[in-house]
């Protein structure tokens, strides 16, 4: 098979698979029907969602006009695509492993509801928003499976800016709500990757 059309396949597949997963653990959390403690402002959300449909834009371009782009094309070699295949996967089953330990607690909104628990089983035992570092790896796949610089540095920019505006916001708000408890989580985690300590023997403290 074409490697381009390969890839092409797996992009969609994989942008797909993640909207089906989203809508059904958000389908779990209104079937909960949890109240609300605490909520982000809407105008925060905004963003998220302009960053959504800049991206389901740009790649609906990239599939069927790809003319309208074809400035950001660049020259690839076919094992970097691959690996954009096994990254493109790989976030996948990060992202299944987190809703899975959300389960109903999964929101799109920031927001901390009833009874709310702090999760710290599966990938939250190392790193504390396992999601972002799910998405930022499918950016990472995107940009090797377009071969379009435009697209990896415009998607890769977006989420960071907003995961700036995020993260700080959520963290303030979990310690808000469990104090001590998430003050001691935070020294044992990492924010997208595990601490220094879990992957070098001699970082860690005697």
């Amino acid at each position: 098979m074409d490697v381009d059309l390969l890839c092409k396949i797996v992009l969609i597949v994989v942008f797909t698979l993640f909207s089906i997963i989203r809508i059904q653990y958000q389908r779990l959390a209104k079937k909960a029907k949890l109240p609300t403690v605490i909520a982000e402002s809407k105008k925060y959300s905004v963003f998220l969602s302009i960053l959504i449909c800049y991206e389901v834009l740009t790649l609906f371009l990239w599939l069927f006009y790809p003319r309208a782009i074809v400035f950001g094309s660049i020259t690839m070699p076919v094992w970097l695509r691959y690996i954009g295949i096994f990254l493109g996967i790989g976030a996948l089953l990060l992202f299944v492993w987190v809703h899975r330990n959300l389960g109903k607690y999964f929101a799109v909104k920031l927001r901390i509801t009833e009874g709310h628990a702090l999760i710290n089983t599966g990938p939250y035992r190392w790193v504390r928003h396992p999601m972002y570092t799910a998405f930022y790896i499918l950016h990472i796949a995107s940009f090797l499976l377009s071969a379009n610089w435009f697209i990896g540095i415009t998607w890769t920019a977006g989420l960071t800016v907003v995961l700036f505006l995020r993260v700080k916001r959520e963290e303030a708000m979990m310690i808000e709500t469990f104090g001590d408890d998430y003050l001691s989580y935070m020294e044992t985690t990492g924010r997208f990757l595990p601490r220094m300590s879990l992957w070098i023997p001699f970082a860690r403290k005697k």
